[in-house]
């Protein structure tokens, strides 16, 4: 089964060793996830492996800790005691959802905001 979606990393990316058939050893890098969905919060291990995986990680480990958001194509999902488990076939860092404004509102800005208290909001 494959998925594709936005997922929060609970914790930071770690490395891990799985025993492939045909390779051997293989090291791989595990990401803990959740996804929110409407139904709820679903836990998700998400194992990534490769060149890509390890330049991703390497450039955004500043960036990788609980909460960060990702966009992911998953596939290999299937359920492993309560979480489901998946393979990484592609990763990005989604865009922040809400930027802060350090900014200061403008005159303007500050005359055409609503004002709760005015005659005219009664």
């Amino acid at each position: 089964m494959k998925a594709t979606g936005l997922f929060f990393l609970t914790g930071r990316p770690s490395l891990a060793h799985a025993m492939s058939p045909d390779e051997g050893d293989v090291i791989l890098w595990q990401l803990p996830l959740v996804e929110r969905t409407r139904r709820g919060v679903q836990k998700v291990t998400a194992y990534w492996r490769g060149t890509d995986a390890a330049l991703f990680v390497q450039i955004h480990a500043k960036r990788l800790k609980s909460g960060q958001a990702l966009n992911l194509e998953l596939e290999r999902v299937r359920p492993v005691l309560n979480e489901l488990t998946a393979h990484v076939t592609a990763c990005s860092l989604a865009p922040d959802r809400w930027p802060v404004s350090s900014a200061p509102l403008t005159s303007q800005a500050q005359q055409q905001a609503p004002n709760p208290h005015s005659a005219s909001a009664h």
